[in-house]
């Protein structure tokens, strides 16, 4: 994780664009509504480690971070799987090299790059997640093009998952993340019109072709319990959870009170935290985690 600093000054009206914020926000405010955040972590058991602190003594980088007010979103920077990370490439301009300083972080704490997404292809830590032990998902957004995803899939199927789905999203969506969340092996969060609009790739590993396949579908060949959300729950970021005890408990946004009733249901407990000025950076817990180990 990266605690937010005097960078988000970086964010004027001007600027907004570049760094994919709504306003300029309240650096204090934002910094004590993180805080909050980070303290529910903690209280439910999760280690947070932050950049600065792995790169205490590295003055390039905290000099670079600096200038960096996004470096707070880390999810988009790397995907750490059961046998390494993958650098990720944004497609944002405001975020362009930030993945680099992440590496550095995560060669410092002893874990191996599998390898990267370098331009001409893009894909964000955002676009990708993983379904089980065995299915590597991945987007094809407005963040992300086709030779991302193949990029990613190439690094990934037979080294750390024995399937690949490439899942296309309609345009106006920039990852996956604001549209599905795997919550456990048996249990999802989704908005169902975004993910049935196009047929996507199932890839196995040791095999040169691929299966089309509705997403929804896959999920219920998978035996998983959809918990669907609207369209206005999607735009205000109720599904920007972070699970943090596998199958009882996670974080996410205070305006998430339906969601937390319908996880309530299945066993759940979402504790929250604001979210009026944290999500004027279009993120939440899940935007601002980079998960670097997983129990």
């Amino acid at each position: 994780m990266h605690r937010p600093g005097q960078e988000l000054g970086v964010v004027t009206a001007s600027t907004l664009r570049e760094f994919n914020f709504d306003d300029p926000v309240d650096i204090d405010q934002f910094q004590d509504d993180y805080e909050t955040m980070v303290g529910l972590f903690h209280n439910h058991g999760v280690e947070t480690v932050f950049l600065t602190d792995v790169l205490a003594d590295d003055k390039d980088s905290l000099d670079y971070i600096s200038h960096r007010p996004n470096m707070t979103y880390t999810r988009d920077l790397a995907r750490v799987f059961s046998k390494g990370a993958v650098l990720m490439g944004p497609a944002l301009r405001g975020r362009w090299g930030d993945q680099h300083i992440v590496g550095r972080a995560l060669k410092k704490l002893g874990i191996p790059l599998l390898g990267e997404i370098s331009c001409p292809s893009f894909l964000e830590g955002g676009g990708v997640t993983v379904i089980g032990t065995d299915t590597v998902v991945a987007s094809i957004c407005d963040r992300a093009n086709q030779s991302g995803t193949a990029a990613l899939r190439d690094l990934t199927l037979g080294r750390v998952a024995n399937y690949f789905l490439e899942v296309p999203l309609p345009f106006g969506h920039i990852h996956i993340d604001g549209l599905f969340l795997i919550l456990g092996e048996t249990l999802a969060i989704c908005h169902l019109e975004s993910l049935d609009v196009f047929p996507c790739r199932l890839y196995e590993a040791n095999s040169q072709s691929y299966r089309h396949v509705m997403f929804t579908d896959y999920l219920r060949e998978r035996a998983i319990d959809i918990i669907p959300i609207t369209t206005e729950e999607m735009r205000r970021g109720d599904l920007n959870v972070v699970v943090t005890c596998q199958g009882s408990k996670a974080i996410g946004f205070s305006s998430a009170t339906r969601l937390a009733a319908e996880m309530a249901k299945r066993g759940w407990q979402l504790d929250t935290f604001p979210q009026e000025i944290l999500f004027k950076g279009n993120g939440g817990a899940h935007c601002m985690t980079c998960p670097i180990h997983v129990v």
